[in-house]
Parts: structure tokens; C-alpha cells; sequence
């Protein structure tokens, strides 16, 4: 009997659990789990008791890892991993989620630094799966910067998540004051505290709202400069009581925050996906988008979208996009429909066609 082709997971970003990138390998393991498939699947992230299928992680693989010896196909989860400097052999499929350091204002050692890697996992890759139609565009768009092999097979599998539908009915003592938060009208934003994101704009635009409109910008991480910036900002306008920093929320916080909100707001100049919306239309919420890089065909028709970022017009469309929404009776339920399609189980399922694909099966 032929044994089963040997397939090793790259979920090393699962490090990082409040991530973007660490919840898309949390929630493509999740979906790999369910099915029921003619291959062996083994996962590389650190290690929770006795898992006789996870290749544990360490911060030495930087230099030497011969975790992929004897399988047949390596899935590298990220397009800047560099825990597999060597090769042993095996296939080695790759998930692009962007490529935004091209577009950032970066130092010329740190665009050399990121360039490299990605090129390092593009070059070697014998299939690229970009997260959206639009990540994909752009390496295409920038194919002279890499050698993609001749023979490299390009897809695009949109990623998939847990979709909650109802925010939970309450939170723990420890974080009352996010519960109370559910109370009052507020904005929501959630993502990296960084320029490219672009919440300074949020702060500029709230004056211009109604003043029991308040703003809540939960983010994982931050760039120490522009958060310095953002406090300068909300201190100078005297926002300090309509503005609140949420750093690192439990996922229950979250979703109860997602399920309160009067609108989820995403001003992003740069995005290969866009996770915070797809959350947010799953609990039949609006969501304002900017139209730029992949957020149009993520939110489709379901999303409102930002014609302008002056804060004046903004706020004129925040208020606009609200009206519309209160007035349609049937827009949370073409919002919850349309978030269905990225549903975690499509993901794996995706990947898991491709897997089998790439192995010839």
C-alpha cells in the first residue's frame, strides 16, 4: 500500500496570536483539522503538550531547519518567513498576503532587508496563492523585481475566518469598561496603529461628528512614532474623552465591540486582504472602507467606501453611510450573506484541492 504524500504546515506566525497574520494560521489549522483527506499533514508552531503532529518551532531554524526532510510538500504561509533557509527536496508552495513594503516609506537597508526575503520564498517557490486577486496584481505588477520559476503555478484563495454573528451578552470584570463602551454610539477601527493604516484621519474627522459619537481604535501593535503622533492629535483637538486606545483585547472584547459599533471604519492605504471588515459584515454591521488596494473587492457591493479622506467629507460620509443603513431594513442580512464566503472551512478546503493538486493527486 502506497503511504500517504507528507505535507508540513508553516504556522509559525501563530506566535503572534493578535496578529492578522497569526489568526489567518490559526484559522487555516482549524479548517485543516475538519477534513477528511488522503494526505498527512504536519504543523510547524511551538508546541502545546504532546502534539505528535506539530514540528516544534525554534528561533535557531533562522539558521538551520531540517524540518521539512521527508515530505513532499512545504506550505510557507507567508511571503517574508525565514525559518527554512535550506531545501530538502520537497515542493514548496507559498501564501502571499502582500507586498506593501514596495509602497511604504521605508529606509533603503529596511526595503533591502524585506525585498529579500520575499524573494528568497517567491524565487524558490513552485506555486504562489495570493490572498486576494489584488495581491496577486501586484507581483505580477512587480514580476521583474523576482525569477519566478518558469513553471510556477499562480492562484488566489481568499482567506478564510471564524464568522461570529452575535457579539457575547457581556464580558468579565476585567474589562467592564469596554462593556460599557456598548452603551454609547461609537466608531470602530482595528488594525496596526501605522501610517499606512491611516487612523489619524479618524481622529481629524470625529470634530466634525456629532459630539456623542465617540471613536475606538483597538490595534495588536504599533509604530511608537505614530502613536505618539495619534495622542498628540486626539490631546490638541481635546478628544480625550471621545477617543479610546484599546491595546490587545481578549477575542471576546472584540467581538463584543464588533457587535455594538454603529460602523466599522478602514481608511487603509495598504491591504493584500482586510480580516477587521469581514468580522465586522459577519455581525451584520456597516463598514466604510477606503476604495483603494484590495478593500473594494473584499467588501463588494455589501461595503460603503470613502470618497474622499478630507476629515470634513469623511465625517459628511460616515453620516451618509449611517442614514443608509438605518433606513435598510435588508442591508445586515446582504452583509452577513456576503461575509459567508470567507468562511475558514472554504479556506482549507481550497488549500487542501491545491495541496493534492501540487503532489500530482
Amino acid at each position: 500500500m502506497t503511504p500517504p504524500r507528507r505535507i508540513l504546515v508553516d504556522l509559525e506566525r501563530t506566535r503572534y496570536p493578535h496578529s492578522g497574520l497569526g489568526y489567518y494560521c490559526h484559522c487555516l489549522e482549524l479548517g485543516l483539522r475538519t477534513l477528511q483527506i488522503p494526505l498527512e499533514l504536519h504543523y510547524y508552531r511551538p508546541r502545546r503538550a504532546e502534539e505528535v503532529d506539530v514540528h516544534p518551532y525554534h528561533f535557531m531554524h533562522k539558521v538551520i531547519n531540517r524540518t521539512p526532510r521527508g515530505y513532499d510538500l512545504l506550505h510557507l504561509t507567508h511571503q517574508q518567513q525565514d525559518y527554512f533557509p535550506g531545501r530538502y527536496g520537497e515542493r514548496r508552495m507559498v501564501t502571499l498576503h502582500d507586498l506593501n513594503f514596495l509602497y511604504e516609506p521605508l529606509s533603503s537597508r529596511r526595503y533591502e532587508r524585506e525585498l529579500s526575503k520575499a524573494r528568497r520564498n517567491l524565487n524558490g517557490a513552485d506555486c504562489i496563492v495570493s490572498i486576494s486577486h489584488f495581491a496577486q496584481e501586484t507581483l505580477l505588477k512587480h514580476q521583474e523585481l523576482f525569477d519566478l520559476k518558469p513553471s510556477i503555478s499562480l492562484e488566489v484563495i481568499h482567506n478564510g475566518i471564524l464568522l461570529s454573528t452575535e457579539p457575547p451578552s457581556s464580558l468579565g470584570a476585567a474589562e467592564a469598561s469596554i462593556q460599557s463602551l456598548g452603551q454609547r454610539p461609537y466608531l470602530l477601527s482595528i488594525g496596526v496603529l501605522s501610517p499606512k493604516k491611516q487612523q489619524h484621519l479618524l481622529v481629524q474627522m470625529l470634530p466634525h461628528l456629532p459630539r456623542e459619537l465617540e471613536l475606538v481604535l483597538v490595534y495588536s501593535a504599533s509604530r511608537a512614532e505614530y502613536l505618539g503622533q495619534l495622542r498628540e492629535t486626539i490631546h490638541r483637538l481635546g478628544l480625550e474623552a471621545r477617543v479610546h486606545l484599546l491595546h490587545r483585547v481578549s477575542s471576546e472584547a472584540k467581538a463584543y465591540l464588533l457587535g455594538h459599533c454603529q460602523m466599522l471604519l478602514h481608511p487603509s492605504l495598504a491591504e493584500g486582504f482586510g480580516i477587521p471588515p469581514v468580522e465586522a459584515m459577519a455581525m451584520g454591521r456597516p463598514v466604510l472602507l477606503n476604495p483603494a488596494t484590495s478593500l473594494p473587492e473584499i467588501g463588494g457591493e455589501a461595503a460603503y467606501y470613502f470618497s474622499s479622506l478630507e476629515p470634513e467629507a469623511m465625517a459628511e460620509r460616515v453620516s451618509e453611510a449611517l442614514g443608509d443603513f438605518a433606513e435598510d431594513p435588508l442591508r445586515a442580512q446582504l452583509l452577513r450573506l456576503w461575509a459567508e464566503r470567507y468562511d475558514y472551512r472554504r479556506m482549507a478546503e481550497d488549500y487542501a484541492r491545491l495541496y493534492a493538486r501540487e503532489l500530482g493527486m
